[in-house]
């Protein structure tokens, strides 16, 4: 069975690099001549003035629990192109703007080592990744990769949908005590 499952890992392997090969000289494909990096700078973070992220989860966690909001995780790399997109792109949507005022609001930095171990207690190892977690960190939602602001407006509302059913849920509980 190993085998099999070798033999059809290099046959897909070879496949894509045939593929590559016939785009690239068909001029279909086209590759910079030097390295492409976006990098967000110290100085000037895109979409940080538009929805207001805080540093340091912990806080967002505190927060979060005074005010009963759900917290949005946004894990980032700054030498990611795709992370400073959504700063600049999804992060900029006025539809993500209103509702992040229903969220508190974490960015984390993953190529800080400090962020090592909450990387590793939610399991995240790509950059992008977007978290919906309640006030006591517990999951509601995740997702990596690239969003679109309506993208994102639509998980932020099914994570505001899912915050507010567990809510009602402990409310009821509370009440039958």
């Amino acid at each position: 069975m190993a085998i099999l499952k070798k033999l059809a890992f290099y046959g897909l392997s070879l496949a894509a690099l045939l593929a590559l090969a016939y785009f690239t000289q068909r001029g279909e494909l086209k590759f910079p001549d030097k390295p492409v990096r976006a990098e967000v700078s110290e100085e000037s973070e895109p979409g940080s003035e538009r929805v207001d992220f805080l540093a340091d989860y912990d806080e967002a966690l505190r927060q979060a629990s005074s005010a009963s909001k759900p917290v949005l995780i946004f894990f980032m790399a700054k030498n990611c192109r795709y992370s400073a997109k959504m700063l600049d792109g999804a992060f900029a949507d006025p539809r993500v703007e209103r509702l992040a005022k229903r969220f508190v609001c974490v960015r984390v930095d993953m190529g800080d080592p400090a962020n090592d171990a909450l990387c590793d207690e939610y399991g995240v190892a790509i950059s992008p990744t977007v978290q919906f977690v309640d006030p006591s960190g517990a999951l509601l939602q995740r997702f990596s990769a690239e969003q679109s602001g309506d993208q994102l407006a639509e998980r932020m509302a099914e994570a505001l949908a899912s915050s507010a059913r567990l809510t009602a849920r402990a409310e009821a509980r509370a009440l039958l005590r």
